[in-house]
């Protein structure tokens, strides 16, 4: 999108201005800028700071605006709070007895080659003296670091324009389901954007020579890529494949430096691929135990429809949060801009001038698995789909989560091809045909999803993406279009996600850094403790004291779980990755197990007989009062908006 701050002919004072703001490398500077101050501030958009985990509501530790979204419990209740306990343990080892080693499931490092490529987790080890809100913090926006730096050189590389870069990175972050996905598409997104253009600038360097610029650049781009497949796997096989391989493409295309190109990408490779096996062997167990599970373990699946509305809808998300949600939960019904793929299509029939075979291989490839992927989202393909390898690990819903950013990564691609001046009818054609696409979907939400969703609202949005489709296929060389297109995209999200400064009552209240103590004795005993609330144990996760209860991401450690239950013969309710382990404490000797849900594991019983089958449980913290003889009450909080009570066990005698 070469336009007029990027001509020197004729300039005027702004022009010239502008262009020594250019030449300072502000698309550098200003990102990293923004970055360290969001870091020493300590401020995130997690939403750790639900009513659920504060010591009292109504006087929460430290500043947030907005309100938690207390719908991803993947982020509040797991991710966040397990790296908030790295940080006050120096250690990413696993805390309960139960699972086996959780690895790279939590993105946490477990061994040499994994603190290279899990970096951002490795650093999480200094918060024994490093500010730990800060630690959090650096994690936190560093995909959205890298996918402001990426996204811009990934484009100028293919397409000769930085400043579709921008508009890119922008829709993405600014999607309503980045937004209620709380921002984990974009880690995937940010890594891959920035390792893909890493490996374009390496070939760059070596083709002038540069050799020395054109290792550091590979062994940039190898760190970044390795770390690609160890995301969310049904997300990361339709996202990361697709930039990568428009990226190799293009690389691959450019005849006059094919030779040092294909050098860039097979060294870049192996480097790469080296450092994925040394993480994947590092984390043997934890893959062994993963998919040794009854649930999730090795599922396949098969392309098939899916809700149009949960493709296309994006656009009429903005009051989604003030509406009631039929039939799923905002998160599912969350989706990015796939319309996206229609200005593409229209865009490509129109006619394009690429800037030269790599940027023309980069489309093409695009074009085939971005088609691909909605065809898996959209066609039935029967059980004959489920014998693709790697592709039947995508769930036809879990691909349609994420068809909106490589809709995005395409229409990027062909808009720098447009003509200066298209024809007005043409315009007219994709603006009537994009907004068309989204007011169906809105619809489509209204009558089944959204039923507060108004008719008002659905016009609404819809005009206004046509005004902004209008300006941009009419005049792509114009900013005003993308701004606009920017604008309106963060208006449908700003409001969603809270802003918090530091850890709030994770480390903010009294609890908190009783409960910090009571770990740090925990770990040196080698004893555990076990609660009957979800809040609490994320209370103890962020505080790294060892628990019976919690989060078990990779799957069982069968020994252990064969001592709570010798037979056996519940292995089938146990044997689950990706689940929460409950308590029920009750009076009753024997231990009953059940799922409540698929990723729930629910042990109901005498917390005697737990210490008595697992001598290691000397604490454990209950929402009721217990008057068990192995039980003496130590203390109470308030945590959850309930109270709480601790009890130290002693070991009954078999």
């Amino acid at each position: 999108m070469t336009n007029s701050l990027d001509d020197p002919v004729g300039a005027s004072s702004l022009q010239r201005a502008l262009r020594r703001l250019r030449q300072s490398r502000w698309w550098v500077w200003g990102p990293v800028g923004l970055y360290l101050v969001l870091v020493l501030a300590g401020v995130t958009q997690s939403s750790i700071g639900a009513d659920g985990l504060r010591e009292d509501p109504a006087h929460p530790s430290g500043v947030m605006f907005n309100q938690a979204v207390s719908i991803r419990s993947d982020e509040y209740l797991t991710s966040t709070p397990l790296s908030i306990g790295a940080t006050a343990s120096g250690s990413t080892d696993t805390l309960n007895p139960l699972t086996a080693p959780q690895g790279f499931f939590t993105m946490l490092p477990t061994g040499l080659a994994s603190s290279v490529v899990l970096f951002d987790g490795a650093i999480l080890r200094l918060g024994t003296f490093l500010p730990d809100q800060m630690l959090i913090a650096a994690r936190w926006w560093l995909p959205f670091l890298l996918l402001g730096l990426g996204a811009p050189m990934f484009f100028r590389s293919l397409t000769g324009s930085r400043w579709i870069g921008y508009f890119a990175a922008a829709l993405m972050i600014f999607s309503p389901s980045s937004a209620w996905w709380s921002f984990s598409p974009l880690g995937m997104l940010g890594f891959t954007m920035a390792g893909s253009a890493a490996l374009l600038r390496c070939a760059a360097e070596l083709g002038e020579g540069r050799r020395r610029r054109a290792v550091i650049w590979g062994l940039v781009s190898a760190v970044l890529l390795a770390r690609t497949p160890l995301h969310y796997q049904p997300w990361a096989i339709v996202i990361a494949p697709t930039i990568l391989l428009a990226a190799i493409a293009g690389l691959v295309a450019d005849k006059r430096r094919r030779r040092t190109n294909l050098i860039a990408v097979g060294a870049t490779g192996a480097v790469s691929v080296l450092l994925l096996l040394g993480v994947l062997l590092e984390n043997l167990e934890s893959i062994r135990a993963s998919l040794g599970t009854v649930y999730p373990g090795a599922r396949v699946a098969s392309g098939g429809p899916n809700p149009l509305q949960e493709i296309f809808g994006a656009t009429n998300l903005g009051k989604l949060d003030a509406m009631a949600v039929t039939g799923t939960n905002p998160s599912e019904i969350s989706s990015s801009y796939a319309v996206a793929a229609v200005l593409a299509v229209l865009v490509l029939a129109y006619g394009v001038r690429f800037r030269d075979r790599s940027h023309r291989a980069a489309t093409v490839t695009a074009v085939a698995l971005v088609g691909f992927w909605f065809t898996w989202s959209l066609v039935d393909f029967g059980t004959w789909g489920s014998r693709f390898p790697v592709i039947n690990l995508v769930p036809p819903q879990r691909a349609s989560d994420v068809l909106g950013y490589v809709a995005i990564l395409l229409v990027c691609l062909v808009l720098p091809g447009l003509a200066d001046r298209t024809r007005l009818g043409f315009a007219l054609l994709a603006a009537g045909a994009c907004a068309l696409v989204a007011a169906d979907a809105g619809s489509l939400l209204r009558s089944q999803n959204l039923l507060t969703l108004s008719v008002q609202s659905i016009w609404f949005s819809s005009v206004l993406l046509a005004i902004v489709v209008f300006v941009v296929a009419y005049r792509p060389r114009v900013w005003a279009g993308y701004v606009l297109g920017g604008v309106l995209a963060f208006s449908l999200v700003w409001h969603v996600n809270p802003v918090i400064f530091g850890l709030g009552d994770l480390r903010g209240s009294a609890i908190s850094k009783t409960m910090l103590r009571q770990g740090e004795q925990a770990r040196a005993a080698h004893t555990v403790w076990a609660s009957d609330n979800i809040f609490v144990d994320t209370l103890m996760a962020a505080t790294a004291v060892p628990s019976l209860s919690g989060r078990q991401l990779a799957g069982p450690e069968r020994d252990v779980w064969a001592k709570l239950d010798p037979t056996l013969a519940n292995e089938a309710v146990w044997n689950r990755g990706g689940s929460y382990i409950w308590f029920n404490w009750t009076d009753a000797s024997d231990l009953k197990f059940s799922n409540p849900s698929p990723d729930a594991i629910s042990i109901s019983g005498s917390p005697c007989t737990v210490a008595q089958r697992m001598p290691a449980l000397k604490e454990i913290v209950s929402s009721h009062k217990l008057g068990l003889s192995c039980l003496s009450e130590v203390d109470t909080f308030t945590w959850g908006q309930g109270a709480r009570w601790v009890y130290a066990v002693s070991t009954p005698t078999p």
